[in-house]
């Protein structure tokens, strides 16, 4: 699994990057593909806004919309990629696509620091799609940032009921638990994360974390000695050291 911090924190879907074309100006007057449009974003994301809007020009295409919105949420215009999301909401009339683009527009919101604009958005893209448990757990990190801990537990256990095999809901899982003062069933969660993701970073920085709670000291520092050996996140391994080090102030 992939090292995450253990905060809950929102995170936005993109489509996959990687080659660079040509700047803008010199596209051919064809149409592009989504493909080539999401491509130039990870180097060049006002080249793509700009082949986005040229593209939204010659076409009713909703990719090219798409495209546009991808590039300003890389500009870090979440407020502009949110409106152009909405809009594009507005004119589908397939359920699954509209509950994507609204998953999509939740982690916007939650980009531009509106965790209550995110949670309208996911209400209605669990709505949708009752049964995605991505769409639960990302409403649960916009809850988290409201500090809302009861909600995030609430939609991270069904996130977990309906995928029991990622370690990574699991941990998210756990640390809500952690944070809603719920310690024995916190230790359940991330133990099963460990279980799924033996050696993970992130894990076992959230696991010393509950042991401390439980007093478990010995056990919690044996876990952040291991997080710090094993990361290959700089903020994980940071963490794990800085949680040590006031360990052994005490």
């Amino acid at each position: 699994m992939r090292e995450r911090t253990v905060a809950i924190m929102p995170a936005v879907k993109q489509a996959a990057l990687g080659l660079l074309l040509a700047a803008a100006a010199i596209l051919p007057a064809r149409a592009m593909t989504y493909g080539e449009c999401t491509a130039l974003i990870d180097k060049a994301p006002g080249d793509a806004y700009s082949a986005a809007v040229a593209w939204i020009k010659t076409t009713d295409d909703p990719a090219a919309q798409h495209c546009a919105a991808l590039a300003e949420v890389a500009l870090k215009r979440y407020g502009a990629a949110g409106d152009r999301l909405n809009r594009m909401i507005d004119q589908t009339e397939n359920p699954y696509e509209a509950a994507a683009l609204l998953g999509q527009l939740g982690n916007v919101r939650m980009l531009d620091g509106k965790p209550d604009l995110a949670i309208k958005a996911f209400d209605l893209a669990v709505k949708n799609t009752p049964n995605d448990p991505q769409l639960l757990a990302d409403r649960a990190r916009a809850y988290a940032a409201q500090k809302n801990w009861p909600m995030a537990v609430r939609d991270l256990d069904g996130a977990v009921q309906i995928d029991d095999e990622d370690p990574e809901l699991h941990l998210l899982y756990a640390t809500a638990l952690r944070e809603a003062g719920k310690l024995p069933e916190a230790l359940g969660a991330i133990e099963k994360a460990a279980s799924l993701a033996p050696g993970d970073a992130a894990i076992l920085l959230e696991r010393g974390r509950i042991h401390l709670l439980r007093d478990e000291r010995d056990k919690a520092a044996a876990d952040w000695k291991q997080a710090a050996a094993k990361a290959t996140d700089p903020a994980i391994r940071d963490a794990a050291n800085a949680s040590l080090k006031a360990l052994t102030k005490k």
